[in-house]
């Protein structure tokens, strides 16, 4: 048996072959609000639905200033659309863009805490997310 204790850090993969712990919320974006969705832990999975109309239209970025229209680093969601990823972060950011809407986020969570995980920005070298 190995004397070496795993590092539970954002490279340890491992973390991402056990199952996901469940994180599901809904809410509700009006026009030009933005909500951010901090989760408790790195995801290994996420997947966001508009719930809204077809006529309401929802934005889903990985940072708030992704989701300005100069950065336009951010995908659309119309009505009963929906967008599911593998992707690791810590905290998505949902806006209104064309009347109000409602959504519902479900999210597989990782045992990696967000305290050992490099913040998803452009500063810190992620190109695309604003």
């Amino acid at each position: 048996m190995s004397l070496n204790t795993p590092v539970w850090g954002e490279g340890y993969v491992p973390a991402y072959q056990l199952s996901a712990s469940p994180f599901v919320t809904s809410s509700n974006v009006t026009l030009g609000q933005t909500k951010e969705i901090t989760f408790g832990s790195v995801t290994k999975f996420f997947t966001v639905k508009n719930t809204g109309a077809s006529s309401a239209i929802i934005a889903v970025g990985f940072t708030q200033r992704g989701l300005e229209s100069a950065q336009s680093n951010f995908f659309a969601l119309s009505g009963s659309e929906e967008l599911s990823g593998d992707f690791r972060v810590d905290r998505l950011f949902v806006s209104g863009v064309a009347g109000s809407s409602t959504f519902s986020l479900v999210a597989g969570l990782t045992p990696i805490t967000t305290g050992s995980f490099t913040r998803v920005t452009a500063s810190n070298g992620f190109l695309g997310v604003g």
